[in-house]
């Protein structure tokens, strides 16, 4: 079960040039071109982004001539957002709030939420966010979950690994508890002669799970897609892409 709010200490600089300032920027401007495609939106809508992380996502929407909210919770991520949209000459609005509670002045054409930066609070805290996700989005806007497959987790689960990049050597130990659907990660990183420990327990939702929290919070599942090339859902998916309608 989850209890405590271990995003806090997690997401932290570390986590940022280890996993996200990697990313290939192919890679985000590929993922953007096929959301389009399945969720057919063109430039001029408005895009909401819960947990935008760096906004490597809401930038390249914005790049395309899309109207973009990013919210993420960790301030510092935010303030990099704002220096990245203002680098580039972009207008984006970013917001550093909580995704359970927050309240804005949008109602998006198109709200996603990318990269399992969902099912982090476990069902009752994942449940408001699906909640404010749909409060934000207008009647016949659509949604996108992108999640890691749960089914192909637990078949190919890997339960101690390490790997090691430019930035550092990260070593990480897992365990998946059948009875409540979590993985519990606790990973080591040794990074220019610092050694930081970070824990998560993430919620890994089958597609009956997430599509019954998805109508609860007033959201009609339409498709699921194993991948953004759109490829049909099953249990060799690496990926659990849910697109839903307001």
């Amino acid at each position: 079960m989850i209890t405590a709010d271990w995003t806090r200490e997690y997401f932290d600089d570390t986590y940022r040039c280890l996993f996200l300032d990697t990313v290939d920027p192919a890679r985000t401007r590929y993922q953007v071109q096929q959301l389009l495609k399945m969720c057919a939106v063109l430039p001029g809508a408005t895009v909401l982004d819960v947990g935008c992380g760096v906004g490597r996502h809401s930038i390249e929407f914005a790049r395309l001539g899309f109207r973009v909210t990013g919210v993420d919770m960790n301030a510092d991520y935010i303030a990099a957002c704002r220096e990245r949209a203002a680098q580039l000459g972009l207008k984006v609005t970013f917001c550093a709030m909580d995704s359970r509670v927050m309240r804005l002045d949008v109602s998006a054409d198109l709200t996603i939420s990318l990269w399992s930066s969902f099912g982090y609070y476990g069902e009752v805290g994942d449940l408001q966010i699906l909640q404010r996700v749909s409060e934000h989005t207008r009647r016949g806007g659509r949604v996108v979950i992108d999640v890691e497959n749960r089914d192909y987790i637990v078949k190919h689960f890997v339960p101690e690994e390490w790997h090691e990049n430019g930035q550092g050597l990260v070593l990480e130990k897992r365990r998946f508890d059948a009875t409540d659907g979590t993985v519990s990660t606790r990973r080591v990183v040794l990074s220019g002669g610092e050694r930081r420990e970070y824990r998560r327990v993430l919620r890994m939702y089958t597609v009956a799970e997430l599509a019954a929290l998805l109508e609860t919070a007033g959201l009609r599942s339409e498709r699921w897609c194993g991948d953004y090339d759109g490829s049909r859902f099953g249990p060799e998916s690496k990926r659990m892409i849910a697109i839903a309608e307001r």
